[in-house]
């Protein structure tokens, strides 16, 4: 069955490649979707803001965006039916190893960005204060629960020193209502709630204990080698929106509310908090650095829990060749 799908696999990529477009040219236009995960918001601001700013349109580029779950739009853009998206380091690794010829492009994000948060009042200051505590997470899946994990890990802590809830999205609700002493969340998101709500937090960073790969832009093997100037084109004008992002947030956000709904009824201050929480964890002007060492964590904690049964060629899950 993994050999006919590989196949399969391999054959949209050839069709694709086959009769993939060439970049704009010639005050020429070119549709392209950019996939991104869950539901709009301001953390996908630099998207709103290329849009908006005419970045994408400089480069001929007509761009719609596309929300959905991560898993599904690994395998789209893996078998050629999409070509970019943004995903989390796991997710590539776990496409390759399933024979999805995915590529990171740019790694968006130089901190893994999940953390375990704690009311100050449960004195949760150290990893080994966990001991004995419940923790919520969204479930059994997806970067929160792999961030843990190797948090968990690296800190000498076992399946046993703690109990682990899945009480889905509610982590803030969760923590006040005492149903668990802490919560495994997106550092940007749920503390800058909390602390808008008056509670004082305690906050322990997967990134400060063991470094792992984090979301970044993805395309696919074709798309790179079919059409290098669309990708160069792409992640430029992203680039462009990143960076006009981080020098004018505030800006930034009154972009974001044409494209977030409900973003104008949302508490601004906390909103602009999380965009501005976000922007900590990017890497703005970014260069072609050795990441390899984040990809190697990545993997280990994958393989140990048993997300991949064989380890991939890291040498082809990212390519920093079309950074400027």
């Amino acid at each position: 069955m993994k050999r006919l799908i590989l196949i399969i696999v391999l054959a949209a990529l050839l069709l694709a490649a086959c009769a993939g477009g060439k970049p704009a040219q010639n005050g020429e236009t070119r549709a392209v979707t950019l996939n991104l995960t869950y539901i709009p918001n301001v953390q996908f601001a630099p998207f709103y803001v290329a849009i908006e700013n005419g970045y994408f349109a400089d480069k001929g580029l007509v761009v719609s965006l596309n929300y959905g779950n991560e898993a599904d739009l690994i395998a789209l853009v893996g078998s050629g039916n999409q070509q970019f998206m943004i995903a989390s380091g796991e997710q590539v690794l776990m496409g390759r190893a399933q024979g999805l010829p995915v590529v990171t492009i740019y790694n968006w994000y130089k901190e893994f960005p999940v953390g375990i948060v704690s009311l100050a009042e449960k004195n949760i200051t150290s990893p080994m204060d966990l001991k004995g505590k419940s923790i919520g997470l969204p479930g059994l899946y997806g970067a929160s629960y792999i961030g843990f994990e190797a948090f968990a890990q690296n800190e000498g802590l076992r399946d046993s020193d703690y109990s682990l809830q899945s009480i889905g999205f509610t982590q803030v609700e969760s923590l006040v209502s005492g149903i668990v002493d802490a919560a495994v969340i997106y550092v940007p998101n749920e503390p800058s709630q909390l602390r808008a709500k008056g509670y004082p937090i305690n906050v322990l960073r997967v990134a400060d204990s063991i470094d792992l790969i984090g979301n970044g832009l993805v395309t696919n093997e074709a798309t790179i080698a079919r059409e290098p100037e669309l990708v160069r084109s792409v992640l430029g004008a992203l680039l462009k929106g990143i960076q006009f992002s981080a020098e004018h947030p505030d800006e930034t956000y009154r972009i974001c509310m044409k494209y977030v709904d409900n973003l104008a009824e949302a508490d601004e201050s906390v909103q602009k908090q999380v965009l501005a929480e976000s922007i900590k964890l990017w890497d703005v002007y970014p260069t072609n650095e050795d990441h390899t060492q984040r990809w190697e964590n990545m993997q280990a904690i994958l393989l140990k829990l048993g997300l991949m049964s064989q380890s991939v060629d890291l040498k082809g899950v990212y390519d920093g060749s079309f950074l400027p």
